[in-house]
């Protein structure tokens, strides 16, 4: 299995963790057929396209969209920009396929991208920049801590909104429950009124799990649709609304709270 260049990247950690911003790009490429020989391109191949890769996938064109609606309503409003900010940004690939894809609705984005690692950050802005230049958008590109994301409380929000809509696609299924619900509550302070917070977890039904764990020693914390709600429940203000969305395969889980 290690000589699936996807699988030993997961085994190896180089950055410290499974599922860093070069494995999203491994995922993200139209081809899997990655590896020194036939057998190893096979295995990437099984690896990168099992059921939770493919959610992973998903996830960009749900987000995709989610933004797409926002800024198209701007556009219609022919107002300010819409304000949104991405939490352990990653490679920011919803970011880059909106504005391929929609370059019209550049001048209405704002986005402001968070990751701890530096070199996520640095791919983000080489890769977005003259996106943005093209656009009309407006990128800030930000290397911030979980650490500091957990303790700066004030400062953070301060920082970040007020956000129409703040997200984090796939850092909360590294934290435990209480950093979630810290984490939680810290963010949706900088969500404006009215605005949203999506947070991404992977489903306690994840049918990859044990394929994640014992090949490729990718540990994750699988959460219910239940247990997300019972989490915003606590939060204050109370929220307008709270739901659990997913994407297609109904493996990445999205709770949606709006403020």
């Amino acid at each position: 299995f290690g000589t699936s260049p996807f699988i030993r990247r997961a085994q190896q950690k180089p950055l410290g963790y499974a599922g860093d911003y070069e494995m999203m790009n491994m995922l993200y490429r139209p081809h899997h057929t990655e590896g020194a020989s036939l057998f190893a391109k096979v295995i990437n191949l099984c690896a990168a396209t099992e059921v939770a890769a493919r959610a992973n996938i998903n996830r960009v064109s749900y987000l995709t969209e989610k933004l797409r609606v926002l800024l198209r309503a701007a556009q219609a409003r022919g107002g300010e920009r819409v304000r949104i900010a991405s939490i352990g940004s990653g490679p920011g690939r919803e970011i880059e396929a909106l504005l391929e894809g929609n370059p019209e609705l550049g001048p209405y984005l704002d986005a402001m991208l968070i990751d701890q690692d530096p070199r996520a950050i640095n791919y983000c802005e080489r890769r977005l920049s003259p996106l943005a230049e093209r656009t009309g958008a407006k990128l800030h590109f930000v290397r911030e801590s979980v650490r500091r994301l957990l303790c700066g409380g004030g400062t953070i929000a301060q920082t970040l909104g007020p956000r129409h809509l703040v997200y984090s696609a796939g850092l909360f299924d590294y934290l435990s429950d209480r950093s979630f619900s810290a984490l939680l509550a810290t963010l949706y302070q900088a969500v404006a009124v009215p605005g949203q917070l999506l947070v991404g977890n992977v489903d306690v039904g994840n049918p990859t799990r044990y394929f994640m764990e014992y090949f490729a020693e990718w540990f994750l914390i699988h959460r219910s649709r239940d247990g997300l709600l019972e989490k915003a429940r606590m939060l204050r203000p109370t929220p307008q609304a709270l739901r659990v969305e997913a994407e297609p395969l109904g493996v990445n889980l999205f709770l949606v709270v709006e403020r």
